[in-house]
């Protein structure tokens, strides 16, 4: 059978594409199911705001310290063994969260679940860089990215309900969430021994010519845009478009852990909900974030467009917060669910821009930094918040700091717009 641009896509789609979805809906499970626990485990384990803030951070500053070690395991290891590497020691963590009865113990295993995961976004976007042709790209990343809303969306829910549990063998309802959430990854890792190959030249289930026709696309590919690339390292750390590419993450990454952080305490505050409930409503915006994701990387693939659906989705975004902060209590609700829209969009579509501004040599370290500057935000977003809710006694002005930050990342992607029109 003739190889065929579509038929190849769908076999990457089904063999590498979604299996890392289902991984990293785990990954973001785990990483943030620390705010359904928190309606529970604050009380039993006597964690102020201020400690639960530093509990969620503390996950970010190993997440941080370790990018660059885990790009060159990636390099080392190749893509099979670092996935399972990194999902086997994040799953024996997240599980391991279910028994802590010190407040240091929770500390050192967020700790350590940021170590593991630490190589893993960055590794998914190398890794369809070097998988998907230009034209597929932004549809892959966006697919491997709607796992993180439709984390939330189903985990909310499942959470949630986990809470409620009747104790059973000594463990509260936030001890049997950590523990059935965490599972999952450790029986997965061993799974992603068979099915992960790192380039096409390894993947038993392309044909020959399948495996051809991909690798010399992907070439002239190269080849067309090494005139606009960075090609080393030090091109990266001293281009500005790639610098500003940063700035936006940083951006997405700040509006979209104010929300998946610090939502259910926003809504426990605000209303008069259980913890089922809550768990429902948290889900909201994320159907938003992931329709986002979907419709604008299909709509920007195929324009061949990037900088304007990055920066208007940021935009809307941003005004969807704002409108969010002061208007009555369902209309703010409709209007988190068209921010989740908004950051969805910029998200999903995100990674095509730097991406294209890169060469192969370049791209992981690039894709490192970029990641690694862009969850700084990550680390500072928690105290942030926290720090302004405690000063104005409320949640609304915390939501206006969110919504700043995402017009911040629209202005971003206008310049690096502007600066590579100039370098064509």
């Amino acid at each position: 059978m003739e190889a065929t641009p579509g038929s190849i896509n769908r076999k990457i789609m089904l063999r590498l594409i979604v299996p890392l979805m289902v991984l990293t809906v785990l990954n973001s499970l785990d990483r943030v199911n620390i705010s359904f626990a928190a309606l529970q485990m604050n009380a039993e384990l006597g964690l102020s705001v201020e400690l639960y803030g530093y509990a969620v951070s503390i996950f970010f500053v190993s997440y941080l310290l370790f990018q660059f070690p885990s790009a060159k395991a990636l390099r080392i290891l190749g893509a099979r063994r670092w996935i399972f590497s990194l999902v086997l020691i994040w799953g024996i963590a997240a599980t391991c969260m279910a028994f802590i009865q010190q407040i240091w113990q929770l500390h050192v295993l967020r700790f350590i679940l940021g170590i593991a995961e630490a190589g893993f976004a960055p590794g998914v976007v190398f890794l369809c860089s070097c998988w998907v042709p230009d034209n597929y790209r932004a549809r892959a990343i966006a697919t491997t990215m709607l796992a993180i809303p439709v984390s939330v969306i189903i985990g909310g829910p499942l959470s949630g309900w986990l809470l409620t549990m009747a104790s059973r063998l000594e463990l509260s309802g936030w001890r049997w969430m950590f523990f059935l959430e965490g599972i999952p990854a450790v029986l997965l890792a061993f799974a992603s021994l068979k099915i992960f190959a790192h380039e096409p030249v390894d993947a038993p289930w392309l044909s020959a010519e399948e495996r051809q026709w991909l690798q010399q696309n992907l070439h002239n590919e190269a080849q067309q845009t090494r005139q606009l690339a960075a090609t080393s390292f030090k091109d990266v750390l001293t281009d500005p478009r790639i610098l500003c590419a940063a700035g936006v993450w940083f951006a997405l990454i700040f509006g979209s852990y104010g929300i998946l952080f610090w939502l259910p305490l926003i809504m426990q505050e605000m209303t008069a909900l259980g913890t089922f409930q809550i768990g429902l409503l948290s889900a909201l915006p994320w159907l938003g974030v992931g329709a986002g994701m979907m419709l604008v990387s299909r709509h920007s693939d195929r324009k061949q467009e990037r900088f304007w659906h990055v920066g208007l989705a940021a935009l809307i975004g941003s005004l969807g917060l704002l409108g969010s902060a002061y208007a009555p209590q369902a209309l703010s609700m409709l209007l988190l669910v068209v921010a989740g829209l908004g950051l969805g969009g910029a998200q999903g579509t995100f990674w095509t821009i730097p991406t294209a501004i890169m060469s192969r040599p370049a791209a992981v370290n690039g894709v490192v930094l970029i990641n690694l500057i862009g969850n700084i935000s990550s680390l500072v977003n928690s105290s942030i918040i926290a720090y302004v809710r405690k000063a104005s006694g409320s949640f609304q002005l915390p939501i206006v700091v969110l919504a700043a930050v995402l017009l911040g990342a629209s202005l971003l992607v206008a310049i690096i717009a502007m600066l590579s029109a100039r370098k064509k």
